[in-house]
């Protein structure tokens, strides 16, 4: 079997027990973050999707890290065969074996699903650029037009562009290198201009962040564990605290936090959300988690000094990397279950005219009940030997049907 089967579903069965237990210390750590900074809540859960991309890769690398360590040759293992013992999984010297027809299947599901991933992934970023290309200019004038310049000069993305499209319900920002901010085409006229400034605020605030293309990042990074709930659980946690920094921004920027606030109820209570699943692009509500964004928001944070948001981001690090190391060490490369026919041992040796010769042990053809060592030059020519009944005898346990013939040489 190809290594390269092995080392997908070396990576696959690593994955599932690894990206809970990494979901898990993220959870954690973001939970003990929270009194902090949302960012710091972020950036941990963006290090969990990297660690949950690589760490069940690490058998695949292994051999090459020893070889970096030792300074030798680096060489692969070659997977281990075990007699089979029936589909069950088993663990031998350190190795998970599987049956060659359970690789082949978790190796071949876990292809398609990943092809299908990306695809759905070029498809939605076709749309997405046509969704900007069918947008036309946004003739804004009066207020609404101090607000977005007064807002683009804010937050320093004087060469984003204010676009108007049909085909979305709410604002949303899209671009990698010239970011694009699209409102609904009727937006301007149903929203006051204290609702228009707290939607372009938190929009703008994505393109300063340029959360456009790091969420592309995320998507690309997440295609190798797609597969897993814990991937989805992931990338939803660094939605909503995306959107949490962005309302921050927002608020501290051009609204005070409660006056903004109250925009987004009203926004959300008029607006439904551009599927996301529809176009790879940031929106106002994306998720759904506007009741922890207005909380979050109007809570009182304790203000946190640079020496302690310092300390808090390098205690999170230790803990990610002692989690990482812990599911690094316990990884597991596969290897595949293959029957191997146990080789009874029948030589012996045949004794003609004081002259040694190698033979092989088996049945006397007149007598059953006797024992002979049959010359390999010639078959014709034996000796009863007493010694070939107990090899004859283990090779009929290990044998069956008609395999004990032939092995015990009756013709």
């Amino acid at each position: 079997m190809s290594n390269a089967w092995l080392w997908l579903a070396s990576y696959i069965v690593n994955a599932a027990w690894q990206l809970p237990l990494l979901g898990a210390a993220g959870w954690g750590i973001s939970r003990w973050a929270a009194r902090t900074d949302p960012e710091l809540q972020h950036k941990v859960w963006v290090a969990v999707l990297i660690l949950a991309t690589f760490a069940p890769a690490t058998p695949i690398f292994q051999p090459y890290l020893i070889h970096t360590a030792s300074n030798g040759v680096a060489q692969l293992q070659p997977a281990m065969l075990v007699p089979s013992a029936g589909p069950s999984v088993s663990l031998t010297a350190s190795r998970m074996v599987f049956p060659p027809i359970a690789v082949y299947l978790i190796s071949g599901l876990y292809l398609a699903a990943l092809v299908f991933t990306s695809l759905r992934l070029c498809w939605i970023v076709y749309c997405t650029r046509r969704l900007v290309r069918n947008a036309t200019p946004a003739a804004i004038e009066g207020e609404y037009l101090a607000i977005w310049n007064r807002s683009q000069e804010r937050f320093l993305i004087q060469s984003a562009a204010l676009l108007r499209s049909r085909d979305v319900a709410g604002p949303i920002v899209a671009g990698f290198w010239r970011p694009v901010l699209l409102l609904p085409s009727t937006f301007i006229e149903e929203y006051s201009t204290k609702d228009f400034q707290a939607a372009i605020a938190h929009e703008c605030a994505h393109i300063r962040r340029l959360d456009f293309g790091k969420n592309f990042f995320y998507e690309v990074a997440g295609l190798l564990t797609a597969f897993h709930p814990v991937t989805w659980f992931v990338k939803s946690q660094l939605a909503q605290t995306r959107e949490m920094i962005c309302d921050r921004m927002a608020a501290d920027t051009l609204l005070d936090r409660r006056t903004y606030g109250q925009a987004l109820l009203r926004l959300a209570s008029k607006m439904q959300p551009t599927s996301s699943a529809a176009f790879q692009t940031i929106g106002l509500f994306d998720t759904h988690s506007l009741e922890r964004r207005i909380m979050t928001l109007l809570t009182s944070q304790p203000q946190v000094t640079r020496i302690r948001r310092y300390l808090s981001g390098v205690t999170a690090i230790v803990i990610l990397s002692i989690c990482a190391g812990v599911t690094g060490k316990f990884t597991q490369p596969v290897a595949a279950q293959t029957t191997t026919a146990a080789t009874p041992d029948l030589s012996c040796t045949y004794y003609g005219k004081g002259i040694a010769h190698p033979g092989t042990c088996g049945f006397d053809k007149q007598d059953k009940k006797k024992y002979r060592c049959y010359k390999d030059e010639d078959p014709t020519q034996s000796n009863e030997q007493s010694g070939c009944e107990w090899k004859v005898q283990r090779a009929m346990g290990i044998l069956t049907g008609t395999e004990r013939w032939s092995w015990c040489g009756d013709a």
